[in-house]
Formats: structure tokens, sequence, C-alpha cells
């Protein structure tokens, strides 16, 4: 080639280059490409995935700092879902725990932004290559924008010139009150304390009473007519309401009198309940025996659970054990007569005065003379009387059936 053509194409050369620049400016980005002196982008890193709500101007190829000590490099930036999902390089020989915590901070107020690494509390595990960090475990500092802002609303009328009143009001209120404002500080953590330790009843609470409140929501319409039926009761009660108090203190006055008579009263009352006492305690002991009773008492000499069958068409039926005995007849008919009647032969002459009984004393000896153990001319002490005989038992008709 001669030397005017190697001129001519050496002076093309930049143009050239520069035409492929402009060409393609749009697909070349400086942080697509791994940067001579990042760290762990090698054999001595290994890849973890992180997950955040937002990174801010977080780009690739920025730093991992721990400390304040450059552990890794951000790989790549990429958006999943609404998150943001960054892949960084770390260096194998810093040990991370599981639960460890990234956040996007900015070096300077006009400086570029990094990841910041943070172990909360104790070690959980230990990071490994391709793990997957969620939203839960990164976050971000406030961004200069934010500082700026929240710097201008201070300044520009945001309350700074209003503490010193806020401080002097406070220093005033809490004037001779510091023990009364410490105490009821104690008593409102107190307080706290108690809510915490209840939180679930609390929070069970709630959710009963959401779930009441639905159903007095699905049961309006019940509600708003059952107040509306009401409504004309509590207007007879409000017309009766001078009449109800009348009635109300009437029956207050009787429950007083109720009482003074039941104290001047209880002795005898007591007394009558003691004498009931023995009533029930017989009626109970003859339970058993009077409702057999009552199935004569109508009917009788028939049961009464045979007077259905005593008549058969044209004949009648009895079944009858009769006792004619003369003592089951005098038992029977006489043996509730008293015993003046009964002393004499009841069957022949009932009426006969009893015969003399001379059983307590010998025959040959007369009334009037004396025992052989007694003196002469001193009457005889008089003869012990006999003992009463026992009363006779009340009769019973139903022996004549055998039923006694």
């Amino acid at each position: 080639m001669s030397t005017p053509s190697r001129n001519r194409l050496r002076r093309a050369l930049p143009a050239v280059v520069l035409a492929a620049l402009v060409s393609s400016g749009c697909a070349i980005q400086p942080n697509d490409n791994t940067l001579p002196g990042q760290v762990a982008v090698g054999e001595d890193g290994y890849t973890v995935e992180v997950h955040f709500d937002q990174i801010e101007n977080l780009v690739p190829n920025s730093t991992v700092l721990k400390d304040n000590v450059v552990i890794g490099t951000v790989a790549k930036i990429e958006v999943q879902d609404w998150e943001a999902v960054v892949e960084m390089r770390l260096l194998k020989s810093v040990e991370l725990p599981a639960n460890v915590v990234f956040a996007v901070g900015q070096k300077t107020l006009l400086g570029a932004q990094y990841v910041d690494v943070s172990i909360p509390g104790a070690a959980d595990g230990a990071l490994q290559d391709g793990d997957v960090i969620g939203v839960e475990q990164t976050g971000t500092y406030p961004a200069t924008e934010q500082v700026l802002g929240a710097v201008a609303l201070l300044l520009n009328n945001g309350g700074l010139s209003q503490i010193s009143t806020i401080t002097g009001e406070l220093s005033t209120a809490l004037r001779d009150r510091v023990p009364d404002t410490k105490g009821l500080i104690r008593r409102a953590n107190d307080l706290l304390a108690v809510l915490d330790a209840n939180r679930g009843q609390i929070v069970s609470a709630l959710e009963s009473l959401d779930q009441l409140t639905a159903g007095l929501k699905d049961d309006r319409s019940a509600i708003a007519t059952a107040i509306d039926e009401i409504s004309p009761g509590l207007q007879a009660l409000e017309e009766e309401r001078a009449r109800l108090v009348k009635a109300v203190t009437t029956t207050g006055r009787t429950g007083d009198r109720a009482v003074r008579v039941i104290r001047a009263s209880e002795t005898a009352l007591l007394a009558n309940l003691d004498s009931l006492g023995p009533i029930l305690a017989n009626l109970g002991k003859a339970s058993e025996t009077l409702p057999e009773a009552l199935k004569l008492g109508l009917t009788i000499p028939f049961p009464v659970m045979t007077t259905g069958n005593a008549i058969k068409g044209d004949y009648a039926n009895l079944f009858a054990t009769l006792d004619l005995r003369s003592g089951s007849l005098v038992d029977s008919w006489l043996g509730g007569m008293p015993p003046a009647l009964q002393a004499g032969d009841p069957v022949q002459d009932p009426l006969a005065p009893p015969a003399a009984d001379t059983t307590d004393q010998p025959a040959d000896t007369p009334a009037d003379t004396p025992a052989d153990g007694d003196k002469a001319g001193v009457p005889a002490p008089p003869a012990p009387a006999p003992a009463p005989a026992p009363a006779p038992k009340p009769g019973c008709l139903l022996r004549l059936l055998g039923l006694c």
C-alpha cells in the first residue's frame, strides 16, 4: 500500500470508530461489565440473591460493606413481581449468618450508594452460595432528598421556634409534681405490662366483638322492626310510670311488714313445723299401705281392680274366704269397743259386769284375817293393784275375708 493510501486510512479510522460508538452507544453500559479491582468477582466469592422493596439509585458494580470494609460487589439488578432483585458476590473468607440484614445506604450527601451488611443479635446458621434473602431482611437508609426535605421543613416554620415554648410549658407543668409524674409513669408502665400480658384475650375480645357487630349488621332489619314494635309498649310504660312506682313502693312496704310478722311469729312457726314433723313421719311410714287401703275404700269388701270383673254377662263372680270363727268375729266386730263393754262374754252377754278376780288372794283366808307374818291387831297392807290390761287393738273388718 502506498503512503498516500495509508494516510487516508489513518485519517478515516477515527471517524469509523466514532460512528460505531455513536451507532451502538445505547447498548454499551459501563456497569454491565466487571471492572478491574472489584472484590469477590472471581473464585474467591459466592453468589446470593437479595430482594429489596426499593434500591434508590443503586447500580451494578456498587460495593458491599460490612463495618466499613468492602466484602463484596453488586453483580446484577433485576425487577421481579414489583421487587428489586439484587445479585451480589460476597467473599468466601467472610462468614455471614443466615439472618444477616442488607440495607441500601449512601456514603455522603452527594456520594455513591452501597449495600450495608449488619448482623442483628445472635447468629443463626450460615449464609451459603445461592441463598435467597427475602424483603423482610432488607431495608433502606434515608436518602439525600429525604434528609434535605426534613431539614427544609424544620427550618421553614417546621416547629423549631415552638420547641422553646413546648419545653417551657412542660417545665411549668412538671414543677413540684416530679414524684407524681414518676408515679404516673410507673403506673402507666404497669398498665402497659398488664395489657401486653393480656393482649391475646384483648384480641379475642375484639374478634368476638367484630363477630357480634357482623351478626347485628345481618339482623339490622329485624332489630329495626323490633324497635318499631316495642315503641308502643315503651309509651304505655311511660304512661303507667306513676302507678308502677306506686305499686313498687307499696310492695316494698308490704315486704317490710311481712318481715316484721315473720320475725314476730318465728317461734310459733318453728314450733308448728316441729309438731308437723311426727305427722309427716307417720304419713311416710303409711305411704306404702295407704294406696292398698284406698283400693278397698270405695268398693269394700272387694278390691277396686276386681270390680270390672265382678259381673260377666248375666252372672256375678265372687271369690271370698270367710272366717266365721268366734274369735275372728269378736276381734273383727267388737275389737274397737271400749274395754268396759268387752269385760263380759262378748257373744252371749256383752253387757254383763266383769267377774271378780280372786287369783291374788287365797280362798281359805278371810279378807280381814292377818297373815301369818303379821302381828295380831295390825291391819294388813292393801294388796297391790293389778296391772292394767293392754288396750285392745282396733277391729279390722277385713278379717272376715282373711285380709288382716
